[in-house]
C-alpha cells in the first residue's frame, strides 16, 4: 500500500486482514474494516486507527486526493 502518512501499523494489520491493494479499500466501512481488525488483533487498536482507516477509505476512493486531507489530524 502507498498512502502518504499512513501510519505503518494500520497498514501491516489490513495485509494481515487480506488487503494488498489500496483499491480493496474502496466502498468499505472504515467501522467494518476495523471490527476486522479488532477480530484479527490480541491487542486493542490505537484510537488512530479509525482516523486512519478513513484517510485510507478516502484515498482510495478519490481520483485526486487533496494533500491537505492525507492527514490523520483531518480525520478526527
Amino acid at each position: 500500500m502507498r498512502i502518504s502518512r499512513f501510519p505503518v501499523e494500520v497498514a501491516r494489520d489490513l495485509l494481515d486482514a487480506g488487503y494488498y491493494r489500496v483499491d480493496q479499500l474502496a466502498g468499505r466501512s472504515p467501522e467494518s474494516l476495523l471490527t476486522e481488525i479488532k477480530a484479527r488483533s490480541k491487542e486493542k487498536p490505537g484510537a488512530h486507527y479509525l482516523p486512519a482507516l478513513k484517510m485510507g477509505v478516502y484515498f482510495a476512493e478519490t481520483d485526486k486526493p487533496d494533500p491537505k486531507r492525507l492527514f490523520l489530524d483531518q480525520w478526527l
